[in-house]
C-alpha cells in the first residue's frame, strides 16, 4: 500500500507547474502581450494546456487509479471548461466589435459566467456523489481554504484599491484564485492524514 501513495517530489513538481500555468492569465490580463484575435487564441491555448496538465498530472499522481465518481467529475468539468473557453472567446470577439447595445450587450458580456456557474454545479455534484467520506472531507476543507484565500486577497486588495495604491481588483479572476487555492491545499491537507 505504501507504493500507492504519491511521492512529495512529484507533488512539488506538479504544483510548481500548476503555479506557473496559473500565473499566465494574470500576465495576459495585465501585460496584454497580444492584441485582437491573437489574444483570444492565447486564452484558448492556455485553457487547453492548463486542463491537459491538470488532468494528466493528477491522474499520474494517483497512479491512474481514479474511481467512477471522480471520472464523472472530471468529464463534467472538462465539458464545462471547454464551454467556458469557447463562450469566452465568442463573447470577447463580439464585445471587441463594439456594435452591441442594450440587453444583447448585457447577455454577451455575462455569457462566460454561465459555464463557471456550471463548474460550481459540477463541484456540488461531486460532493453529493462521492461515497468516500474522507475524500468529501478533503474537498470541503480544501474549498474552505480556497474561500479563505479569495476573501483574504479580495479584502486586502480592496483596501489598497480604496487608498488608490493599486488598481481595482479584476473580479473575473476571483474564481481562478479560488480554484488555485483549492487545488494547492488538497495535497497539504492529505499529507496531514498520511
Amino acid at each position: 500500500m505504501e507504493d500507492a501513495k504519491p511521492k512529495w517530489p512529484g507533488y512539488l513538481l506538479f504544483l510548481a507547474g500548476v503555479a506557473a500555468l496559473a500565473a499566465v492569465p494574470f500576465w495576459l490580463a495585465y501585460a496584454r502581450p497580444f492584441k485582437g484575435p491573437a489574444m483570444l487564441v492565447a486564452i484558448l491555448a492556455w485553457v487547453l494546456v492548463y486542463m491537459a496538465y491538470i488532468f494528466v498530472g493528477s491522474s499520474r499522481l494517483k497512479g491512474n487509479r481514479i474511481g467512477p465518481v471522480m471520472k464523472r467529475y472530471r468529464r463534467r468539468l472538462g465539458v464545462a471548461m471547454m464551454a467556458y473557453s469557447f463562450i469566452l472567446i465568442g463573447s470577447l470577439s463580439l464585445l471587441r466589435g463594439g456594435h452591441l447595445t442594450g440587453p444583447l450587450l448585457w447577455l454577451v458580456a455575462a455569457a462566460p459566467a454561465i459555464p463557471i456557474l456550471g463548474v460550481l454545479v459540477v463541484m456540488g455534484l461531486y460532493l453529493k456523489e462521492e461515497p468516500d467520506e474522507f475524500e468529501r472531507m478533503i474537498h470541503v476543507e480544501a474549498m474552505l481554504w480556497g474561500l479563505g484565500a479569495v476573501l483574504g486577497v479580495s479584502t486586502v486588495w480592496g483596501f489598497l484599491a480604496n487608498a488608490e495604491v493599486v488598481p481595482n481588483p479584476p473580479l473575473f479572476l476571483v474564481f481562478p484564485l479560488f480554484c488555485v487555492a483549492w487545488g494547492f491545499s488538497q495535497p497539504i491537507i492529505r499529507r496531514r492524514y498520511q
